[in-house]
C-alpha cells in the first residue's frame, strides 16, 4: 500500500484527470444490460433484443403529448412536484417543495421560535428597510466586520422589530409585515423529509430504512 502514493503521480501525468478515463460509467451501463438477460440461453439476443425495444420506445415518446406519462417526462427523484402557479409570493415563504413521511404535531420549544423568527425576519424583503436601520445603529458602535454584531443580531433583532413596529402597527397595511409582527404559531407540524431545489432535508437523529 505504501507504493500507491508512488504510483499516483505516475498515472495521473501520463493519463491526466481520472474522471476522463475511469470505467464506472461503462460498468453501470454493463449492469444495465444485464438486467435485460430473460433467456439465459441465448443472453446476447436477450439484450439485443431489450435495448432495441428500449431505443424504440425512447425514439417514439418524442411525438407523445407533454400530457401522456413516460420515461422522458418523468419528474427526477427529488423533485419538489409543485405546479401551482396561483400562489401569492412573499419571498422566503414561496420556495417550491413538498414534505414526506409521517407528520407530527407538537409546541416548538422558546429557543426554537426565537431561531425561526430571527431567521424569517432577517431575510424578509418586507423587513430588510428595518434590518439595515438596526445594522446602522450597530455601524455606530460597532466595526461592520466585528463578528459580535452577527451575535447581536442572532439574539436581539428580533426584539428590537417588534418595538420598532408596535408603535406604527396601527397604521400599517401590509398583512404580511403584521403576521411577522406577531410571529408564528406556537403549535408546528413536522415532517421526516423534506425536499426542496433538490435537495433532502431530514430530521436530525432520523433513521433512514431505505436509500431515497
Amino acid at each position: 500500500m505504501e507504493h500507491l502514493i508512488v504510483h499516483l503521480p505516475y498515472e495521473a501525468r501520463v493519463g491526466g484527470p481520472v474522471q476522463y478515463r475511469w470505467m464506472y460509467p461503462f460498468e453501470r451501463f454493463l449492469r444495465d444490460l444485464k438486467k435485460k438477460v430473460k433467456n439465459k440461453a441465448h443472453v446476447e439476443a436477450s439484450i439485443c433484443e431489450a435495448y432495441i425495444v428500449q431505443e424504440i420506445g425512447w425514439f417514439t415518446s418524442h411525438y407523445f403529448e407533454s400530457h401522456v406519462t413516460c420515461k422522458r417526462h418523468r419528474p427526477s427523484r427529488n423533485d419538489e412536484l409543485t405546479q401551482n402557479n396561483d400562489r401569492v409570493a412573499r419571498d422566503i415563504f414561496n420556495h417550491p417543495g413538498r414534505t414526506s413521511g409521517v407528520s407530527t404535531k407538537r409546541y416548538a420549544l422558546v429557543q426554537e421560535r426565537h431561531v425561526m423568527e430571527t431567521y424569517v425576519l432577517c431575510n424578509s424583503e418586507v423587513v430588510a428597510p428595518y434590518y439595515r436601520s438596526f445594522l446602522n445603529e450597530l455601524y455606530e458602535t460597532y466595526s461592520p466586520d466585528d463578528p459580535i454584531i452577527d451575535q447581536i443580531v442572532a439574539t436581539d433583532f428580533k426584539a428590537w422589530f417588534k418595538r420598532r413596529v408596535e408603535p406604527e402597527l396601527q397604521n400599517i397595511e401590509d398583512d404580511l409585515l403584521k403576521s411577522l409582527y406577531w410571529g408564528p404559531n406556537q403549535l408546528v407540524t413536522t415532517w421526516s423529509f423534506t425536499l426542496s431545489m433538490g435537495i433532502i432535508f431530514t430530521r436530525r437523529n432520523t433513521t433512514l430504512a431505505s436509500q431515497l
